[in-house]
């Protein structure tokens, strides 16, 4: 007997997340994340989440895999930034639902408060 979900064929990679990373804007003379107008107050707790390029430790890797898109092109699937006080803004997309995305951005409360 198998039971359902038993077989690897039919098993999904996990999504794993990882921050995207900041490019060195020359004429501000700061690391930057492009959030296309949608965060508009700059602060420690804003953030993009891109899919990681390459495996964690111990996962499963894919037969073929495929080079890695270059930074300016990482597909953002969560992006979280202020954009007033006490006011912040929340972007998501598949394959996050509404309550996965809200629960990684109210997670960001939780050690960056005296920072600010």
């Amino acid at each position: 007997m198998m039971l359902l979900g038993d077989n690897d064929e039919h098993k999904e990679m996990p999504l794993i997340l990882r921050n995207k990373a900041p490019r060195w804007h020359e004429q501000l003379q700061c690391w930057c994340l492009n959030f296309r107008g949608r965060v508009t107050v700059a602060s420690v707790k804003n953030f993009q989440l891109v899919a990681a390029t390459q495996p964690a430790a111990g996962a499963p890797t894919p037969s073929q895999a495929t080079p890695p898109p270059p930074p300016e092109h990482e597909r953002v699937i969560l992006q979280f930034g202020k954009v007033a006080k006490d006011m912040f803004t929340m972007d998501y997309r598949y394959p996050l639902s509404a309550f996965q995305a809200f629960a990684i951005c109210l997670s960001s409360f939780d050690t960056k408060l005296a920072c600010e």
